[in-house]
């Protein structure tokens, strides 16, 4: 019996179930109690861990103004709460920081991190290459490197996500639709722009190149977008990711255009931050928990010698206010 077989029995979280066995002062006693007789009578034993027997990298590719960071530390801060209730040590650090001849491996070594968690390398990084030689287990979030024993990879069903969004909108009357794509060398744009390809020809609609438009997951380019969009006949725009929608959003109210009257608009992600703005933007929904909660296990699996994992999980749809019918 696993926590993670503990968490589907009693439909909690992976993480509830840590900080429960782990005696987390964060929790309700009630849910601890029934977690903790729950895992005695299935025969659990929490292995005894000193504090801070093991320490852990969460590696960011860079920090800076980009708001994909958004959903990034999102995800670290889940994988950071389970590690800690399991008496694991976590430290933050960036590529960006670091020196020209910076080796990720040489690193990882000499600090005595047992392992990493890389989140927002794409095809440029600096490490992208670096990781195929690591001498200890790897998490990537959003990358997925095959054949490698010690690289493991937890992402969201970034393919079927879109295409459950342009079945949705043919639903609603939609045939012409635009995708504001997010950076080009990331595995994610081209996950997403695939699914607008297959989930158009699935819809029997013709694939247009002059429906697309290449954006960077930040709320100017999605600005941007709206100036093009707005110059084509396109009735709806899926974007990349929800802050390049709010863009898109505001973008359309500068080009007097409205959302979704004129245009209808669906995001990626569902940000916390949607719950503080007035934008009730329809989107896909990443679970940020669950891929933390992940992105911890699979490290866990590969120190006791378990075979590594490529780990996707499924989005889902939120409905709001700016997707309309036509028709």
């Amino acid at each position: 019996m696993t926590i993670k077989e503990i968490s589907e029995a009693l439909n909690v979280s992976i993480s509830t179930v840590s900080k429960a066995l782990n005696d987390a002062s964060d929790i309700a006693e009630e849910t601890k109690t029934r977690i903790i007789e729950y895992a005695s009578e299935v025969g659990y034993h929490l292995r005894t861990k000193s504090k801070v027997q093991r320490r852990i990298c969460a590696m960011y590719e860079r920090v800076d103004s980009d708001t994909r960071n958004n959903v990034l530390s999102h995800v670290i801060s889940s994988f950071t709460d389970i590690a800690i209730a399991n008496n694991y040590e976590v430290m933050i650090d960036y590529v960006v920081s670091k020196p020209e001849d910076f080796n990720l491996n040489d690193y990882l070594l000499q600090n005595n991190f047992c392992a990493a968690f890389i989140v927002g390398m794409n095809y440029k990084s600096r490490i992208f290459k670096q990781v195929k030689n690591t001498s200890v287990p790897l998490v990537l979030l959003d990358n997925r490197i095959s054949d490698v024993p010690l690289i493991s990879s937890v992402s969201s069903e970034n393919t079927s996500a879109i295409v459950h969004a342009i079945k949705y909108l043919t639903k609603r009357g939609h045939k012409k639709i635009g995708f504001l794509m997010g950076e080009t060398d990331s595995q994610v744009s081209a996950e997403r722009l695939a699914g607008y390809i297959f989930g158009l020809a699935r819809a029997g609609i013709e694939y247009n190149h002059d429906y697309i438009y290449h954006g960077d997951f930040t709320k100017s380019s999605g600005e941007e977008a709206a100036v093009f969009f707005a110059e084509t006949d396109v009735t709806a725009v899926i974007s990349c990711s929800d802050i390049m929608a709010m863009g898109l959003i505001d973008g359309f109210k500068a080009c007097e255009k409205s959302v979704p009257d004129d245009i209808s608009v669906i995001g990626f992600d569902d940000l916390n931050l949607l719950k503080f703005t007035s934008y009730d933007l329809t989107t896909m929904k990443q679970d940020f928990n669950r891929l933390g909660e992940q992105a911890f296990m699979q490290i866990e699996d590969m120190l006791e010698g378990r075979t590594s994992q490529q780990v996707m999980l499924e989005c889902k749809l939120i409905e709001r206010g700016t997707v309309k019918t036509i028709g």
